[in-house]
């Protein structure tokens, strides 16, 4: 009998020991993935946080001109911080009576982007993304002036998921098309602006905590062009300069009745910005 009594203590603290360690792994289990997400969101608006530094540092530099700085500090985190050359743009610019289509493309106007891989807690499903500035619902790459409500600004900073446990978050800028009529001497003009990131080495991977040193290179003209035309007049844009498909309407100029010939003149301006670490 004391045998049996023996057995039976041992075979409750082992149960114990055994419900006690499973209760342990279900707290874990629950435990790890929720402190994991609660560090990814913590990142996330902190790199948001970082992001929108350097994009206002990037402003500050525009306006200041050539030859301006600006240094901010940034941390990576538990990822890292990269550029790379970004999207190639194209403009094409026509009348619709066919005598003028002449297109200008400008390649690699930079991005610059945070990367985190194998985290959980990323607030996106897989394959979705989400503006945290930028254009929100208008997809529009190439944006102008007179879009009214649709146009707010040129900065696109993107939350992005394209994996299960990785994360972008990606800075890059939209083109500024603007243009006007002159109906005293019958002039259309129009001005393109582009921001374009750059870096002075061949490859940039930022970790850990780091100063960040923005340069206004240059200001540029980088294309003009002048024409005299009779019917209404086109700006589109595209991401697919070989093909220009997709393209984006950019501008349609619709010529006055009582304007029988009008002069256009365009201009393309691009502000180069360096990243130094």
């Amino acid at each position: 009998m004391k045998n049996k009594n023996a057995v039976s203590q041992i075979l409750a603290a082992v149960m114990m020991i055994f419900m006690f360690t499973a209760a342990i792994g279900v707290v874990w289990a629950w435990l790890i993935p929720t402190y994991q997400r609660f560090q990814t969101t913590n990142v996330i608006n902190s790199v948001t946080s970082y992001m929108l530094s350097v994009d206002n540092s990037i402003y500050d530099l525009l306006e200041g001109g050539e030859g301006l700085t600006r240094t901010i500090n940034i941390d990576s985190f538990f990822g890292e911080y990269l550029w790379n050359e970004g999207k190639n743009t194209s403009l094409r610019f026509r009348d619709a009576g066919g005598t003028y289509n002449e297109t200008f493309t400008q390649n690699g106007i930079g991005s610059f982007s945070y990367n985190l891989e194998g985290r959980k807690g990323v607030i996106l499903k897989e394959g979705a993304h989400a503006y945290l500035k930028g254009p929100k619902k208008q997809n529009n790459f190439f944006v102008n002036s007179t879009g009214g409500a649709s146009y707010q600004g040129l900065t696109n900073l993107t939350l992005l998921r394209p994996a299960s446990k990785t994360m972008i978050i990606a800075l890059d800028y939209r083109v500024g098309c603007y243009f006007w009529f002159d109906q005293t001497n019958d002039v259309l003009t129009i001005t393109i602006n582009i921001i374009q990131l750059e870096i002075p080495y061949s490859y940039l991977a930022i970790r850990g905590y780091t100063s960040l040193t923005l340069v206004h290179d240059l200001y540029e003209t980088v294309y003009t062009a002048s024409t005299t035309v009779a019917t209404d007049f086109y700006l589109e844009g595209t991401l697919s300069p070989t093909d220009y498909n997709p393209l984006e309407s950019v501008i349609t100029f619709i010529k006055p009745l009582t304007v029988i010939n009008y002069d256009v003149n365009i201009e393309v301006l691009v502000s180069h910005i360096s990243i130094y670490v």
